[in-house]
């Protein structure tokens, strides 16, 4: 299901633009990249977007546009965004990756993650272990959840067969899914860079509240339970429309019957 439709424009390029209503005063720019690889030696950028001053905007490649011509584009916007101000990512080493190896653009990305990072390494060293939070562990539209919308977003591993679907049959539906999780990912980006990330580096330096909070709570029992007491696992769920997802949930060792 498609929640935001897109527009076409005459050269192929497809785009979501959003005007937003900012309740801060942010000066950089938020960036995300949909790939058909998450390694830059095999797959082609066709998809990103950005969040800067009051807009939002998802630029996308359609088949009527070529991959060089839609590479220009691209870089010329990115760069004269660049031009007066500073980029933000979450994972920043992969969108600086992807800027440096399909546009020749030597750009420096802050990181978004790295408050998040900073309360990941405190727990690691108080609890001996703790992933690295996904986007969508971190921050997610809430009313996706309220109104049992989660279907409506698609994984990022699903974005490559999405575009060679489009590539088949120029059908625009398989785009404005993958914009669509674009304009997720960003929008949550700009919320926990500028929302929750403060409130994340306070709480980094409480050593207290860090030790306080680093349980979980185990989601077969519902106890609170400490991190290196539970488990992660993963299972297929299918979704709405066809296909599946994957899902992780946490459970502790009791459930699970493990000393």
């Amino acid at each position: 299901m498609v929640l935001v439709n897109g527009k076409l424009n005459g050269d192929g390029l497809y785009y979501i633009l959003l005007e937003l209503q900012p309740k801060v005063n942010f000066e950089g720019v938020v960036l995300d990249f949909e790939t058909t690889d998450y390694d830059p030696q095999k797959g082609e950028i066709i998809c990103g977007g950005f969040v800067y001053g009051k807009t939002a905007i998802v630029l996308l490649r359609t088949k009527k546009l070529g991959k060089e011509d839609f590479y220009s584009k691209f870089k010329g916007f990115i760069e004269k965004l660049a031009r007066e101000k500073e980029f933000y990512a979450y994972n920043a080493p992969f969108e600086s990756e992807w800027l440096r190896t399909h546009l020749g653009i030597q750009l420096r990305v802050k990181e978004i993650m790295k408050p998040a990072m900073g309360i990941t390494y405190k727990i690691r060293d108080l609890k001996r272990w703790h992933k690295t939070p996904k986007l969508r562990e971190l921050i997610h539209p809430r009313f996706f959840h309220y109104f049992g919308f989660s279907d409506w977003d698609i994984d990022s591993g699903e974005v490559k067969n999405l575009w060679e679907e489009h590539l088949r049959s120029g059908n625009l539906e398989p785009l404005n899914l993958i914009a669509q999780h674009n304009l997720i990912d960003i929008l949550s980006e700009f919320e926990l860079l500028t929302i929750w990330n403060p409130y994340m580096d306070k709480f980094l330096n409480n050593h207290l509240a860090v030790e306080k909070f680093s349980t979980l709570r185990c989601e077969k029992c519902g106890m609170e339970k400490p991190i290196e007491e539970l488990a992660v696992i993963t299972y297929p769920e299918r979704k709405e429309n066809g296909g599946f997802r994957f899902r992780e949930i946490r459970v502790c060792k009791g459930c699970l019957g493990v000393d």
